[in-house]
């Protein structure tokens, strides 16, 4: 008997203290449930915030940038432009010398006018791009090109039907290539004065361009 109630108590004492183990592993496992599952989730929820682009931030980048592809275009297209005007104050003034030396020298009635209309429209035409590079503050240049004077000199050294052969070729090229060049433009500009001024020229060459082929056709008779 008392062997018998030795043992009972032996194994009352190892229940009660296997139920105590268990109860602590019980809650120390409860308190951690969290960082069990997840034991980076407060980190992982820093980096989130901080590593979120901030949505001002990205709006501005995309603005500047888009700004400097504007700026980068205007300068690209006022550079044309501005080369278009340089280009165009050497047709005038290479048009109004000739037609001076057309007038002087050519023995063909077609030829002087021819050269008449080219000093007199592109006298006109010459204003006028002045006063628009004025206001687009694009510097003309006032020296005649090395182009200039070499078509002078070319012309100069020609008389009679030879000069007004010569000239009358000159006048149907160079009008072809002024032509071309304004229609271009017209096409390409952003300016709103630019693109006004080839409108309003390109008529007037095509009609040069019209007298000179009449010139170029009587000049072939003869």
């Amino acid at each position: 008997m008392q062997n018998n109630k030795s043992t009972t108590k032996k194994l009352f004492q190892f229940a009660t203290l296997l139920a105590v183990v268990i109860t602590v592993s019980s809650c120390m496992g409860n308190g951690n449930t969290t960082d069990t599952k997840n034991p980076d989730s407060t980190k992982i929820k820093d980096n989130t915030m901080t590593t979120t682009p901030n949505v001002n931030e990205q709006n501005k980048m995309m603005s500047d940038s888009s700004n400097s592809r504007n700026n980068s275009a205007n300068t690209d297209n006022t550079a044309m432009d501005a080369a278009f005007m340089m280009k165009v104050a050497e047709i005038n003034m290479e048009e109004i010398k000739l037609g001076k030396l057309a007038q002087e020298k050519s023995t063909m009635m077609h030829v002087k006018e021819l050269g008449k209309m080219m000093v007199t429209e592109h006298t006109q035409a010459m204003a006028g791009l002045k006063t628009l590079a004025k206001t687009k503050m694009v510097n003309l240049s006032t020296t005649e090109s090395q182009k200039i004077m070499d078509a002078y000199k070319m012309l100069s050294d020609k008389k009679g039907k030879d000069f007004d052969k010569a000239y009358s070729d000159m006048m149907v090229n160079g009008h072809k290539e002024a032509i071309a060049l304004f229609e271009k433009t017209n096409s390409d500009t952003k300016d709103v004065d630019v693109k006004a001024m080839t409108n309003a020229m390109i008529p007037k060459l095509k009609t040069h361009l019209e007298h000179a082929e009449i010139c170029q056709k009587e000049c072939d008779k003869m």
